[in-house]
């Protein structure tokens, strides 16, 4: 019989079990009865004399619900059934009039700071009765063996062995409620001081083979690197580019952001130091070098709590996709001809809109802009937010005088009023804000206006203001989502600080300066969703801006009908694209005779109509999708595009992925073909494409993955988000992380969890599924609640060593008791004797010894030793015939 171990791991031995199954399943309910002091539960006897070939029983002691062998359990505590912690919790023994019950150790102070008790609402005992019970500092720590309706009236436990989870059931009237997923600050973990990097590698050579013939090489290496000392975590993020085109090469690595940052809980805040940027929640995102305090709210529980949109667009060949915002590069990847949407952006602003780029494999560029702007930010009552920022303007000048700071404030007012303040001030520049939130049954709208005072061109004076109107809201009765109507309106002097330090700086290198906010005057926004139940849904976005030169406008309009019809699904979506900008050096009215009104003028305009069609081609689950799509060209860009493509995953975790496809130009008289495969591994995601067509030849590799450099060596893994974790569970070798993205524990006893949630519980689990013969899993599952950026060490128990079945008696021939309690050479009690005098154990030596214990007395224990020389290294389960002799001292 397999001793029941006392911790999550349950071993796993199939054919063991098969033979063992009627007793396996007694035992199992047996240990599985919910311990519940007080409660109904049907009652249980066990009556050690009716157990056959045993010369006594030890199964009599569990007639009591709350009988169970007193010691320290490494516990999961719930109330009311939410996780609190995870923590070693002693139970005693008690003699009550109802018989002799187990129960745990609880002082005042874990009952009233983390299960939330009211202080006043607990049963004081002797040595807390004369103190005051508002007070953390003041409550007993020590431990109090009582039931929990002594401590606390109207409560109970209940303790579930099997799985270690200890349930508390406090009545809500008696308890200080917090809100829902809050998480306490004891309990948060600023887990351990580790280093990593992550990388995401491409080279990508394409031929052309038209006229004259060049050959284009281009590489790419994103690299978000950190190490984390106590609660301050530094951070460099960074991209190195190469490029070799015509005979002329090109290298170079953009620092994106080099920071230090600390999380300040105390004031729901966090404090950077070093190269950021600004929030851009009201005025607009401006990169620093400097310091900043402000408010996370990713600290509020869920209950009292973001956003990038999603980037759609279509690719004619395997591509390559730039996501840029305010003119700097956050988000790259390739993706395969077709339809393609992005919607894992991370490090964006607020605002500011986003800039695709789409690089075919042909040399083609197609850009298009996404609107991004925040919706109407409505904010609690009491609640607030802030952000302060003094330092330097980056990527405009290294002179001084871009000095600047600038605060926001944000309060909720009531349930339905949100009020915010701002002010931004540097060299010879002034704005302020003022303005709120007004949340009504017909939507959210919101309201800001900006008065700014600057000197910018040709060192003059501009004055004037920017008033801007948001609208969100859900029409319940028809579904339809409008998730962003504004409009914003800037008077002639209106500046932005990012526009005056790009003027000043353009006017010193003798340039022009460019923007989608220079000199503005209106700009409408618009963005919904409809649903049509089951008719498919709709889904419609643009924006339209104009200028104070009179003629320039920027315009761009996205829409789309998608639906399916049985297993066919289908997308019908129009794009439109134009905007017209004229040199600022130029008059309207007073053209230099040499130039003409077109040449003044740089203009973009392009239109697509696209059908696409995917057919999953089996009902299997991991069925390989045929997709087709034809699409319209109009404008600068004419013609259609025929596309067809095979795509899927195969094995059964779906790691590995391929796309097949090929194309037809009509336009051009061209045709296209190609194929992606990625390989997601344990330690990394590796991908190659190559496509061919009439002129040109494309191929590109790419790696994505991370290293983490910690006090057990290095170990490798899948890209990492900035709080992950590091499992560490010795011999372990071949158990998968759960939700871990392939990764396994590698041989040195390590893997990574690449996320975990900031201020939340996260569950992280071992899958023993390919664990090494020779090891087990003590625990599977744990609980952990990171600071943000935190890496932590996650430790998981392991037994390591032969898994032993022994077939035992004593030494006078009688049969061990069943129920008996076996133990360890370290005295580590590891289950129990089963049926037949079986036990299981898995030991760490060839030679040694068990104890097996059915009472106090000298004669009510006796001394299991095995040995296992000669036995094969690789066997999963040794079967052993041995005596139990007498304990000689």
């Amino acid at each position: 019989m397999a001793a029941i171990i006392k911790d999550r791991q349950r071993p796993v031995v199939p054919f063991v079990l098969n033979r063992l199954a009627p007793v396996v399943a007694g035992l199992s309910l047996l240990l599985l009865v919910e311990f519940a002091h007080g409660s109904d539960l049907l009652a249980y006897q066990f009556d050690d004399n009716m157990l056959l070939g045993s010369s006594s029983g030890q199964l009599s002691r569990f007639n009591n619900p709350d009988q169970f062998d007193p010691g320290v359990y490494n516990v999961d505590l719930f109330v009311n059934g939410a996780f609190i912690s995870r923590q070693s919790v002693e139970f005693r023994r008690r003699d009550l009039e109802s018989g002799p019950v187990t129960v745990p150790c609880l002082s005042d102070r874990f009952l009233v700071r983390d299960a939330r008790v009211l202080p006043n609402k607990l049963v004081t005992t002797p040595s807390s009765a004369s103190q005051e019970p508002a007070g953390d500092a003041q409550l007993s720590s020590e431990s109090i063996c009582k039931t929990l309706g002594e401590r606390v009236p109207g409560s109970a436990y209940k303790f579930d062995v099997a799985a270690l989870r200890l349930d508390l059931s406090i009545p809500q009237a008696l308890m200080d409620n917090k809100p829902r997923g809050s998480v306490s600050t004891d309990e948060l973990d600023a887990g351990s001081t580790m280093a990593f990097v992550n990388y995401d590698s491409s080279y990508y050579r394409s031929r052309y083979t038209g006229q004259g013939g060049a050959t284009s090489n281009y590489g790419y290496l994103g690299l978000n690197s950190g190490i984390n000392l106590g609660l301050w975590r530094f951070r460099q993020q960074g991209t190195y580019r190469y490029s070799d085109y015509g005979g002329e090469t090109t290298r170079s690595y953009n620092a994106i952001r080099t920071y230090g940052q600390r999380a300040l809980p105390s004031l729901r805040s966090e404090m950077t130091v070093g190269d950021s940027y600004t929030p851009g929640s009201l005025f607009s995102s401006l990169a620093y070098r400097g310091v900043q305090l402000a408010t996370d709210d990713r600290m509020l529980p869920d209950s009292m709590q973001g956003y990038a949109p999603q980037v759609r667009g279509t690719a004619s060949t395997n591509a390559r996709v730039i996501v840029s915002q305010n003119g700097h590069d956050i988000y790259e990847t390739t993706v395969a001809p077709g339809p393609f949407v992005i919607d894992d952006l991370g490090g964006t602003s607020y605002q500011g809109d986003l800039d695709v780029r789409v690089v075919e494999a042909d040399g083609r560029v197609s850009t298009f802009t996404v609107p991004f702007a925040a919706v109407p930010d409505s904010m609690r009552p009491g609640q607030s937010r802030y952000s302060a920022t003094l330092g330097q303007a980056r990527y405009y000048d290294d002179d001084t005088q871009d000095l600047f700071g600038d605060a926001t404030y944000q309060r909720g007012i009531s349930n339905s009023l949100t009020a915010n303040l701002g002010a931004r001030v540097g060299d010879r520049y002034l704005a302020f804000l003022g303005g709120g939130v007004l949340a009504t049954e017909l939507g959210a709208f919101g309201f800001n206006t900006t008065f700014s005072d600057a000197t910018a061109e040709n060192d003059e004076r501009k004055q004037g203001w920017r008033a801007e109107a948001t609208y969100s809201r859900t029409f319940q009765p028809t579904a339809t989502t409008l998730n962003l109507a504004g409009y914003r309106y800037s008077t002639d002097g209106f500046r932005d600080l990012s526009d005056v330090l790009g003027v000043r700086h353009a006017e010193k290198e003798g340039t022009n300066w460019m923007s989608t906010t220079y000199q503005q005057r209106n700009q409408y926004l618009l963005s919904v969703n409809q649903s049509l139940g089951g008719l498919g849904s709709l889904y419609i976005s643009g924006s339209t801006a104009d200028y104070y030169d009179g003629s320039s406008r920027d315009t761009q309009l996205q829409f789309g009908y998608t639906n399916t019809w049985r297993d066919l699904a289908y997308n019908l979506s129009y794009t439109r694209q134009k905007s017209v900008h004229y040199n600022p050096n130029y008059n309207n009215d007073q053209l230099p005779d040499y130039i003409t009104r077109d040449e003044s003028r740089n203009t973009y305009d392009d239109s697509v109509v696209m059908l696409a069609l995917s057919l999953p081609l089996t009902s299997d689950s991991n069925s390989p999708y045929l997709s087709s799509s034809i699409s319209h060209r109009s404008g600068d860009s004419k013609g259609e595009t025929y596309q067809s493509g095979l795509s899927g995953t195969l094995g059964e975790a779906r790691t590995t992925s391929y796309n097949l496809s090929a194309s037809r130009d009509s336009e051009d008289h061209t045709t296209g073909w190609g194929g992606m495969l990625q390989q997601q591994m344990p330690s990394a995601t590796v991908g190659a494409t190559y496509s061919q067509g009439n002129g040109y030849k494309q191929g590109s590799v790419s790696a994505r993955g991370a290293a983490v450099v910690h006090s057990g060596g290095v170990t490798l893994g899948p890209y990492l988000s900035d709080t992950f974790g590091l499992v560490e569970a010795k011999g372990a070798t071949g158990a998968t992380i759960r939700g871990g993205r392939g990764a396994k524990i590698d041989g040195s006893g390590y893997a990574l969890v690449p996320s975990l949630t900031p201020y939340r519980y996260n569950p992280v689990g071992l899958d023993p599924q390919g664990i090494d013969k020779q090891a087990e899993l003590v625990e599977t599952d744990r609980q952990v609640a990171p600071y943000a950026g935190a890496m932590v060490k996650l430790q998981f128990k392991t037994l390591t060593g032969h898994a032993l079945l022994i077939r035992a008696l004593r030494a006078d021939g009688s049969t061990l008791p069943l129920g008996a309690n076996v133990r360890d050479a370290k005295g580590v009690n590891i289950g129990m004797v089963g049926q037949g005098g079986q036990l299981y154990a898995r030991a760490e030596g060839t030679r040694g010894y068990l104890l097996v214990q059915w009472g106090d007395a000298a004669d009510e224990k006796c001394q299991l030793a095995y040995d296992l020389t000669g036995q094969p290294s690789d066997q999963a389960l040794v079967r052993l015939q041995a005596t139990c002799t007498p304990v000689t001292s």
